[in-house]
């Protein structure tokens, strides 16, 4: 072969070529259907009603502390839920409209800013500002004739539809009019009817328009910039929008289209009916408002797939007086998904291929020249590929890893003697059987040379999928934390080697406990509390001097008494050693004072061990401070044993101090350590009945029980 083979591949690590719709890249750098909100126990959410229904607009808005605000628009109150705490609550009377501060007149449109929640009460023609934290009614926005959507930027600049004027306009956050803007949409004539509002990023603003049936995009200035290209005969009318994406509810089918930018990705597949409001957490959850009661439904983030996409790639130029030969794609396909390959070939680049120039593949590995022979040599100099990706099942999704073609390659009928290529040629002067099966025999042999060419990628976490994450752990010898998000493990793998690097100390087993539990203790080496006697400098027992279990400098015994004097004669009274001395101690002569050495304690120390006893105690031991609260539960006071049994170096030893809320001079005062500074204390409680088992002193001014004053901290029970 006297040609290079050329290849080509849509995939080079996250990036892909060509342009996809419905379709992302996921964790691992694959491509699989477009994730969306969808209903948390999978089952699709289906309202019925004679479509197109009605376009009728309310309103629901996110609170802090993931708190929900629906617009009963028909009963004329807002309903307030609070899921953390599990309550709900009413603003506003129910039933008959009030024109009160606080009350409403038919509240439609609702929307949060920094400081208050804004709501359309389009009965009484202004925009109700409700002050947090209480949601006070301080402020009223006027000069409005119906407003019925509201929706809010980053500036907190707020944008209001007016469905009488048929008009949208901007305020600043006080109140104050942004004539600027205003001009300029009406300047772009692009709204007639409006109706829905959102605000996406940039500060971009969607506008729903009843009259064209369009969504339009206008930048934060209120320049047009684009339409979102919905399907034919659509008709918009709720929005929402979050950084980049963005859903639009249609009335003719009930169905709620994603967008990504400028680009319909498909439709959330867990809902279908009619849709009054709209809103989207950060968390990306989706919250749906059929009607104008205060029914709302849940939607969690990433939790179904859209059901199709498609990626569309070329054209590739195989070379002059060249053709592709292979297309082949590396692909997972769950029961009840599918993914499909198309090919068009041309011998020129332009113009792109028509509908009937697709050839569908038959298989996900296939030798192009059986799909057309009547082309002849260079008519298949260029080429586009199309993956199509299909699931009936809204929580699963196919998963291409790579999509690639090549021209033709070595041909193994050359290894082989001329006998068997002279044999293997058809009448029409096309290719045999044998070597249509070498070249398909070459195709299995590429997929494992290919698989090692991969293989840095599959020692990378970055690229592995998420089940052979475990796998890639142990050959790094490290134990991936069970409370670690998939992208934490990715992230820890990545930096195994750089945790290993300071293994044993205070700070990687912290990090390690950290890791496993969530809990990162405080650890305090022993000899950082070592007290050592400075004269001069430091000198309180037990405060800043300690006196050593031993002699630093071992047992010490010394010198036996002088010679001389056991031999004076026994008479003589000066001698110490004299027994009928009236002084004499009571001991045998020659023997010396054993001194400071305790038998059974104490020894002679070697060399090396001289000043042993000064820090024996301090030296090797640790003590691990964990906040009490928190390790309460005894699996995680035993994990975080287990985890700093297993990183402490072999030689040291170490306890757990579980720390409660307190601050005692000289037990637990250590600032950043173990000081924990609580709330009130509880209050004291005797077991026991007044007169009966218990008498208060009556020459006290106060009834004390210890430290506890009756009516104060003592309550009797």
């Amino acid at each position: 072969m006297d040609f290079v083979t050329r290849h080509i591949l849509l995939r080079d690590r996250r990036d892909w070529l060509g342009a996809r719709s419905g379709l992302e890249v996921d964790r691992t750098g694959a491509l699989t259907l477009a994730r969306v909100p969808g209903p948390a126990d999978g089952k699709t959410i289906e309202i019925s009603v004679v479509y197109p229904y009605p376009r009728e607009m309310s309103g629901i808005a996110l609170g802090p502390c993931d708190a929900v605000f629906v617009a009963d628009t028909a009963h004329n109150r807002v309903l307030y839920v609070d899921p953390l705490c599990k309550s709900e609550a009413w603003l506003g009377a129910a039933g008959a409209p009030g024109s009160a501060p606080g009350q409403f007149d038919t509240p439609r449109g609702l929307a949060f800013t920094l400081d208050a929640l804004l709501v359309a009460d389009s009965g009484n023609a202004r925009v109700q500002h409700l002050a947090l934290p209480a949601l006070e009614a301080n402020r009223v926005f006027t000069g409005w004739a119906y407003p019925i959507s509201i929706a809010v930027d980053t500036k907190s600049r707020v944008l209001i539809v007016d469905a009488a004027s048929k008009r949208l306009r901007r305020i600043e956050s006080d109140g104050t009019a942004d004539p600027a803007f205003d001009a300029a949409i009406l300047a772009s004539g692009k709204l007639a009817a409006p109706i829905g509002v959102a605000v996406a990023h940039d500060d971009r603003v969607l506008v729903s328009d009843t009259s064209g049936n369009q969504v339009f995009v206008f930048d934060a200035s209120g320049v047009f910039l684009f339409s979102l290209d919905g399907p034919g005969g659509w008709l918009p009318g709720a929005l929402a929008a979050l950084d980049r994406r963005a859903y639009a509810a249609d009335a003719a089918t009930g169905r709620i289209y994603v967008f990504e930018d400028a680009l319909r990705q498909g439709v959330v597949p867990g809902y279908r009916g009619p849709v009054a409001a709209m809103a989207v957490a950060e968390s990306g959850d989706l919250y749906v408002k059929p009607g104008l009661d205060a029914l709302y439904f849940h939607l969690v983030a990433d939790n179904a797939y859209v059901d199709h996409g498609e990626l569309v790639a070329g054209p590739f130029d195989a070379g002059e007086t060249r053709d592709w030969e292979r297309a082949w794609i590396d692909a997972t396909v769950p029961t009840g998904t599918q993914c499909t390959v198309e090919v068009a070939q041309k011998p020129v680049a332009a113009p792109p291929p028509l509908a009937n120039e697709w050839r569908t593949l038959m298989a996900h590995d296939v030798l192009l020249t059986v799909l057309d022979t009547t082309l002849v040599t260079g008519g298949r100099r260029f080429i586009w590929l199309r993956v199509r990706f299909a699931s009936e099942v809204a929580t699963v999704s196919p998963r291409v890893t790579q999509v690639r073609a090549a021209t033709a390659a070595e041909n193994y009928l050359d290894y082989l003697p001329s006998t068997y290529g002279r044999n293997d040629e058809r009448a029409d002067g096309g290719e045999g059987f044998l070597r249509r099966m070498l070249k398909l025999l070459r195709g299995e042999i590429a997929q494992e040379e290919e698989w090692l060419d991969d293989m840095p990628r599959v020692a990378d976490p970055q690229f592995l999928p998420a089940p052979a994450l475990p796998w890639l752990a142990q050959w790094l010898a490290f134990e991936l934390p069970q409370i670690a998000s998939e992208d934490e493990r990715r992230k820890l793998i990545a930096r195994a080697v750089a945790l290993f690097a300071r293994r044993g100390t205070p700070q990687s087993i912290a990090e390690f406990v950290e890791l496993h539990t969530g809990v990162r203790p405080t650890i305090l080496e022993a000899f950082e509390e070592r007290r050592i006697w400075l004269l001069g400098e430091s000198s309180r027992l037990d405060f800043d001097t300690r006196m050593p279990p031993l002699d630093p400098l071992g047992m010490v015994v010394p010198d036996i008494a002088p010679a001389e004097c056991c031999e004076q004669p026994p008479s003589t009274s000066t001698c110490p050693c004299d027994p009928v001395a009236a002084d004499a101690p009571q001991r045998a002569c020659n023997t010396g004072p054993i001194g400071r050495a305790i038998v059974g304690e104490s020894g002679p120390l070697a060399a090396y061990q001289i000043g042993l006893p000064l820090f024996s105690e301090e030296a090797y031991r640790f003590c691990v401070f964990v906040d009490g609260y928190r390790a309460q539960q005894p699996e995680t006071f035993a994990e975080i044993r287990r985890i700093v049994d297993r990183e402490k170096p072999a030689h040291t030893d170490y306890r757990v101090a579980l720390l409660a809320a307190e601050l005692r001079v000289g037990l637990q005062a250590r600032v950043g350590i173990d000081a924990i500074l609580g709330g009130d204390p509880p209050g004291f409680h005797l077991a026991a009945q007044l007169g009966v088992e218990t008498r208060l002193n009556a020459f006290d001014d106060a009834a004390r029980i210890g430290d506890a004053l009756l009516g104060d901290a003592l309550t009797l029970t």
